[in-house]
C-alpha cells in the first residue's frame, strides 16, 4: 500500500491508557511471567480492553530494561561484595559513563552545543571523582596514622600488631 514500514511506534495502550497504578500491576505480572492473554483478561477485568498483542509489544521493551536492571544490580552486588565498599561501584559507574560518552563523541559526528544538559552532569561527575579521590587519600592518611600509632603501644604482641596492620591495610587498599 504505502511502501515499507519504517516507523517503529515507542509508545503502545499500556502506556496511553492505563494509569500508572494499573501499569504497575501489568509490570508485576509480566515479572511474574504471566502470558499476555491473562494479562489481558485482568485489564478487561478492570475495564480496560488492552489486546494481548499491545500488552506483547509493553511487555518486550519492559521485559528487556527490567533484565538490563537486574544484571546492573547482579553486578553491583558481586563489586560490592567482592571490594567491601560502595566506593567502587561509584567508581565503575563513572568509568562506564565516561566510557560511553567518549565512545559516542568518536562514533558520531556530535555537537556539543546542543548537548549543554550531557556536558554540566559530565562535569559533576569529574567533580565528584575528584572528591572521591581526596577521600580516599584521606582514608589512607588516616590508616597510616593509625597504624604508627598502634605501633608505639608497648607490650603488644608482634603478631596481633601485624594483623591489626594488614586488616587496616585491607580496608584502605579497596
Amino acid at each position: 500500500m504505502g511502501g515499507p514500514h519504517t516507523k517503529i511506534r515507542r509508545h503502545t495502550k499500556v502506556t496511553t491508557e492505563l494509569p500508572l497504578s494499573v501499569r504497575d500491576d501489568v509490570d508485576k505480572l509480566l515479572i511474574e511471567n504471566s502470558t499476555y492473554e491473562e494479562i489481558s483478561m485482568f485489564l478487561k477485568g478492570k475495564g480496560y480492553d488492552i489486546s494481548k498483542s499491545s500488552i506483547g509489544r509493553y511487555g518486550k521493551e519492559f521485559l528487556n530494561t527490567y533484565r538490563k536492571i537486574k544484571i546492573v544490580e547482579q553486578k553491583s552486588s558481586a563489586l560490592i561484595s567482592n571490594q567491601g565498599h560502595g566506593m567502587i561501584l561509584e567508581e565503575a559507574v563513572t568509568k562506564l559513563f565516561t566510557q560511553q560518552i567518549l565512545e559516542m563523541l568518536l562514533e558520531e559526528n556530535v555537537d556539543l552545543s546542543d548537548k549543554s544538559r550531557l556536558i554540566s552532569d559530565f562535569a559533576k561527575l569529574q567533580a565528584s571523582s575528584a572528591t572521591r579521590e581526596k577521600l580516599k587519600k584521606n582514608y589512607r592518611d588516616r590508616a597510616e596514622n593509625a597504624i604508627k600509632t598502634i605501633q608505639k603501644i608497648k607490650n603488644v604482641p608482634e603478631e596481633v600488631l601485624k594483623e591489626i596492620e594488614e586488616s587496616i591495610y585491607g580496608i584502605i587498599r579497596h
